[in-house]
This record gives C-alpha cells, structure tokens and sequence, in this order.
C-alpha cells in the first residue's frame, strides 16, 4: 500500500493571527512607576487582560515586574480551608480567608508564551497535602504528593500518562490515607509516613488490581473496591493486614455481586455513604441504580437500568452524586445535534429517571460539602439548588463564570473573567476578593493609588498592604505615556510569538531605549501551522468527545467525512457542518482505491466524489469544502490527479504512523502522540490525523480518548493550529 506518495503541495500560509501576546495601554507617574496590561489569545487556555506594575530604575524594570491581577483558572482550598489557593499561567498565589490579604507565592520570571491549560491538583480534605503530576515528557509525567505548608515532596508514581481533568487518586474524608493507581493496580499511604520516608515498602501496600475508576470512599473508614464482578467492602483499619496477607485472606470482605462485568478501563461506579446503594456507569452510555441486599455475595438488585437514549443529542459525559438523603441524581452533559451549545440536565434516580433540571451551557455540578446544594455556572450566571426540592436558593450574575468551590457549606468562592467573589449564600451577599482581569490600569491623581477598569463602569482600587482590590465609584481614568524622564510606549518587535513589544526610553541623560521585557525583543520565528483533521469513516464513537474537547481548548479544525459514515451517522454528520467545521470529502464509501479488485479510473473516482457531495447536501443543506483524501491515506498518482480533474485539492498525511493505519496494532496513545510530534518537527508542520472511531479493528485504547493530552503536546512543540484551507 502506498501511504506517502507525492500530493498536491499545500503551501504554509496563516490566514489568521492566533498565538500572540500582546501588550495594551501603559500608564506611568512621577515616581517612575508604570502600570500596564498584557494580554494573549493562545488555543487551549482563556484569553484575559492581566494588570502589572513596575519600578523603573536606570531605563529598566529594577525587578521583574509585579502581577496585580490574578486570574483563577484553577482554585483550591488548602490549609485547613483557611486559605484559598488560585493558579493560574503565570504562578500561585493564596487568598488568607481570615486576614483578609493575598500574596504570590510562586511566580515565572518571564512571560509563558507557550502556556498549557492547568492540570488539575488533588488536595485532601483538611487541604495539608496535594497531589500533582509533575510533567517529564510531552505525555507523562510523575505522580508526586506534596505537603503544603512546608513544601516537602515525594514522588509515589513514574511515568504517569499526563491528564488535564483528574488526578488518579483518591483520599479518605479524615485525609489519613491516599490511594493512587500504578501500573494497572491500586496502592494505598499515609501522607505523613510517605513525607517522613518511614511508609513501608509499597509492594506490601498493594490492594489489588484495577484502576482509580476500581475504588471509592464511602466513609472515613470504609472502602468499597470492585474487581470483576464482585464487591468488596475493606475497612480503612484493615488496609495494612490486606497488603500484608492479602494472598492469604483476600481482598477484603466480598459484600455484592454485579449483573454484569466490571471493566475498569471504561466504567465508573458511585456508593452512597450508608453503603446501601451503588450506582454503576457503563462505557459512559449505561446507567444502572442496584441495591445490597444481604451484603453477602449475592447479586445486587437492580433497581433501574437503562442506556442513554437522546435523539436531540450526544452524551459529553456523565456524572453521580448523592443528596443528602443519600438518594442518586444523574448528571448528563450533552452535546446538541443542531449545533447549539452543551446543555447539562439532573435526573433524579429511583425505579426511574425523573429530569429536575436543565441548564444551556453549563458544566458540571459543584455540590456542596454536606450534599445539600448543588452549584452550576453558565453564561455569566451561577446558580444554587437545594438538591432535594431542586428549588433554585440563589443566583449570582454580572460575568462570566469561569471556575468555582464551597468554602463551607453555605459559602462559596466564584472565579470569574473579571473578579473574584466570595459569595455568602445566607445573606445573599458577596464581596470582591481578587481582580481577576482589567480593561484598563491607571495612576489617580494624586499618582499614587492605583485604579483599575474592569468594564460596564466598574472601578477599584489597589490595597497595597494585603495587595487586594477595593470596589470605588465610577472615575475618569487619565494615562500618561511620559514624566519627563521617560517615556512609556509599544513598538514592533522581530519576536512573532509576541504583537507587539513595550519599551521604555530613557529622556535625560544617555539616551537610550530598552524593552520591559527582553524576552519580547528576541528574534523568534512564527510557530509552524499544523492542522488537525478528524477522519470520519464508518464510526461516531469519539465524535463527541472530539467536538467538546475543540470547543473547550478553542482549536480550529477539519472533518473528512465518508459516505459510509454519512449515511450510518445523518445526525452526527449534521453536528459537525452546523458546528462550524470545516468539512472535506473522504470518497463515498470505505474502499480501498489501491488494493483492491477494481479497476479505478477517472469516472469511478468523478462519480464517487459527487456522489459523497450529494449525500453530504442532502443530509446538511450544505456543501463540502473541495479538499479530499482518499480512504486510509491510500493513493497513487493517477488517483490524486483524477481528483483534481474533478476539481478537488488532495490532502495527505506525511506521518510514518497514523491513528488510521494502526487499526489492528495496540498501539500506546501515548508513543503515536510523541511520532506525530516528531515527525511534523521535520516536515515544519503538517497534518495531525484522527479518526473518530472504527466498526473494525483491534485497537482497544482509540486516539480520541487523549484528544487534550494530544493538543497539549503539540502546542507544547510549538504548533499553532490552523485548518487545512489556511494551510
């Protein structure tokens, strides 16, 4: 088969400007004291305009300058909740809930001009440890646990494949045990005795086999694990015996049997905390609601099992919890065929589903500590809802809503584009804690209080002894580029990664003109352009998660879609053209144009592409683009130029491997990731191709699923995404 043969060149060329920082207005005083905004629009993280300030000393910045701003992309609560931790591109800082102040506590020396998306931590409850995966290479990283206060590490797991959405851990209510997967199996600690280095050896800690998705908490002191088809029941005290012993006396106390196989890749179960109920997910597509019965290994009594049934939309994903009845609701976020945005609904669980609540455009439900209320943030609005009578108890409006967590049970804390808000739920009151992002900075007249515009009229004003923000009345904000002395501006700069540069010239003594940062002066080439494309052949498996994780990340992309696919998946087909997408041909059926027992000429491949841009209209009313490939890549000469006497562009793959052509190998997701970035290294950019799922073949770990970890490496290479018509 001949994957690699010459096509039609696309030429490199970006119709858009995507990866830049850029800086806006600045704002100097007399004091020599500048204030100025940054900004930058990169796929996979929000874009938001952070405030700085700086001395100038001797025509430079005397130190890095300061952030004032802090954008919480994401936040944890630490030190027994007294203190709230907010990160962000640019570092860590901790909001004192007490004292009222906050303050840096780790920061970049420079500017990330290749930021990531945050992962997330795992903070146990009394918020002394964390975990995190510390970044090795462009997938994985190691598992590490952290205490806090003092900063002592000590790395529990190697080679742990990189995840944007969860750490696999697991930490008991009391904080006194950590369980954490390795290696498809499951192991249990203490913090304090891992830190002190007097743990025993893990080999005698091991619980048994399976994943994160294997084990839950149901209390403090009670463990439930799922292995196979039965359940078991493990008392926290007991842990140390069963890694001891456990060839000997088992894996605990064998309390339940499933109706059917638990697979630890792919389902995920919940239990209530009276251990009277399980509620099991299936591959993301089956709900079950089962009940113990003699707690001995009996099989569960199902109480209600059914799959995902929507003909109006996709599932994105699901999620349990418990109210404080210790009765099961159903969070679904879907994904609508019509193209309008993610919804999310609540279905309350008994011998059926009964929907109580849905929400446009909102994501996860954050319940509250003791179970009662459940948060949800859509648009620029956050709801509360009393999660027995799903009666709406509060409602916070006024910017967009980007991240947020309880506090206690009746306070919680709201990252918002603009600010940060701590929101008492029994007053109905809140008060601004952080600026998150400004329009504007600026000195007042008296040219030292620094004042800030975060837009729709709303000002504050900087605390500099708890480096906090304080709410003013509307004031006319007055900038200054120049104080006699120097002069404040932005210019061009040979840097492409940046838009613009901010100088600072010197206007007495030795003339001379110097940047802010010089980072921003380097000379740095343009990122090199890759574009992703999604091959649609004869399977929709991935396809909403493919969808909802562009939209989330913000990344261009194109579809090539096969007749085969169009007329098994009309609906999914549909979800691509009215998303947006940019849409090619990839033939109308499966076939294989080189080997195979035809005799493929010019008229089969006319004929084949018209008729897939038939059926493409009349499923979506609209047209596809005049790009194609053939089926798996597989081309020769003649069949690229009778496309292009039909008036189609060829587009092909230039990798050495590709998702498509390893159908039958179990390939690692994470070696395929690390060829992809290799190669495109050499070519200087390229196409990046996924397909969205297979009827056939053996592969059991499909791309798709890494679809964020993939988009992470890539940026992190350097790329900058485009589609294949800016190519």
């Amino acid at each position: 088969m001949k994957r690699t043969l010459l096509s039609i060149s696309l030429l490199l060329i970006a119709v858009q400007s995507f990866a830049k920082i850029t800086f806006g207005p600045s704002d100097i005083n007399s004091k020599d004291e500048v204030l100025f905004t940054l900004s930058q629009e990169m796929a996979g993280v929000n874009t938001y305009r952070s405030l700085f300030y700086s001395k100038v000393v001797n025509g430079e910045s005397e130190k890095n300058p300061l952030l004032l701003t802090c954008y919480a992309e994401q936040m944890e609560l630490i030190n027994g909740a007294k203190q709230l931790q907010i990160r962000n591109r640019y570092g860590t800082g901790v909001y004192d809930i007490d004292k009222n102040t906050f303050a840096w506590s780790d920061t970049l020396s420079e500017i990330p001009t290749n930021a990531l998306p945050l992962a997330p931590y795992s903070v146990s409850p009394d918020g002394k440890y964390l975990c995190k995966i510390v970044k090795d290479t462009l997938t994985s990283g190691t598992l590490v646990l952290q205490d806090i206060q003092s900063g002592k590490t000590s790395e529990i797991g190697e080679d742990v494949r990189q995840n944007y959405e969860y750490i696999p851990v697991k930490w008991s209510l009391d904080s006194s045990l950590l369980i954490y997967e390795k290696e498809g199996s499951l192991y249990f600690c203490n913090p304090e005795a891992i830190l002190r280095g007097v743990e025993m050896d893990e080999k005698y800690r091991k619980i048994g086999r399976g994943t994160i998705n294997s084990i839950n908490w149901a209390t403090d002191r009670i463990i439930i694990y799922i292995d196979d088809y039965l359940v078991y029941q493990i008392n926290a005290k007991e842990l140390y015996t069963i890694g001891l012993y456990s060839g000997i006396i088992g894996q605990g106390k064998a309390i339940g049997r499933l109706p059917v196989q638990f697979n630890a890749l792919t389902d995920k179960f919940s239990v209530n905390k009276t251990v009277s109920s399980l509620f099991l997910i299936q591959n993301n597509r089956l709900f079950s609601y089962l009940k113990f019965q003699n707690k001995n290994c009996d099989y569960l009594d199902v109480v209600y099992s059914k799959p995902y049934i929507d003909s109006s939309a996709s599932l994105v994903s699901s999620y349990v919890f418990w109210d404080k009845e210790q009765e099961p609701h159903l969070w679904l976020e879907k994904l609508p065929f019509n193209g309008s945005r993610e919804k999310g609904a609540v279905l309350k669980i008994s011998t059926k589903s009964t929907t109580v609540l849905e929400i446009a455009d909102s994501g996860r439900p954050i319940v509250s500590p003791d179970n009662s209320k459940a948060a949800f943030y859509a648009a620029s609005s956050i709801y509360v809802y009393d999660t027995n009578t799903w009666q709406r108890l509060a409602e916070l409006s006024g910017e967009k809503v980007t991240s947020a967590i309880w506090g206690s049970n009746n306070v919680l804390y709201v990252g918002g584009e603009k600010t940060i808000k701590k929101w008492n739920l029994l007053a109905n009151t809140y008060e601004v804690i952080m600026l998150s992002s400004v329009e504007t900075g600026a000195w007042a007249e008296d040219g030292k209080t620094i004042v800030a515009d975060t837009g729709s009229k709303n000002f504050y004003k900087y605390i500099p002894e708890s480096f906090t923000w304080q709410r003013i009345a509307e004031t006319e904000l007055s900038l200054s580029n120049e104080n006699g002395r120097y002069r404040i501006f932005t210019g061009t700069t040979p840097n492409k990664l940046f838009e613009n540069a901010l100088y600072i010239r010197t206007l007495s003594r030795k003339a001379v003109t110097k940047p802010m940062y010089k980072q921003s002066t380097k000379k740095s080439a343009e990122r090199k352009k890759i574009a992703l494309v999604f091959d649609a052949y004869d399977n929709s498996d991935g396809l909403t998660k493919i969808i909802s994780v562009l939209q989330k990340y913000n990344v261009p992309a194109t579809f090539f879609v096969n007749g085969e696919f169009i007329r098994r998946y009309p609906s999914e087909t549909r979800q691509i053209a009215f998303n947006g997408y940019e849409v090619g041909s990839m033939f109308f059926s499966t076939t294989d144009l080189v080997n195979n027992s035809f005799i493929i000429d010019e008229n089969f491949i006319r004929r084949g592409l018209a008729r897939n841009e038939d059926e493409y209209y009349q499923c979506t009313q609209k047209e596809l683009s005049l790009y194609w490939h053939a089926p798996y890549y597989s081309v020769e000469p003649k069949i690229i130029d009778y496309g292009t006497a039909a008036g189609y562009t060829y587009v092909n793959s230039y990798q050495t491997e590709n998702d498509t052509a390893l159908l039958n190998k179990e390939t690692k997701p994470e070696a395929l990731i690390y060829a992809y970035c290799e190669s495109l290294k050499k070519t200087n950019g390229g196409i990046v191709p996924v397909s969205t799922g297979f009827s056939q073949g053996n592969r059991t770990d499909p791309l798709y699923n890494y679809l964020d970890i993939l988009i992470c490496a890539l940026i992190d290479s350097g790329f900058e995404f485009v589609t294949v018509n800016e190519l």
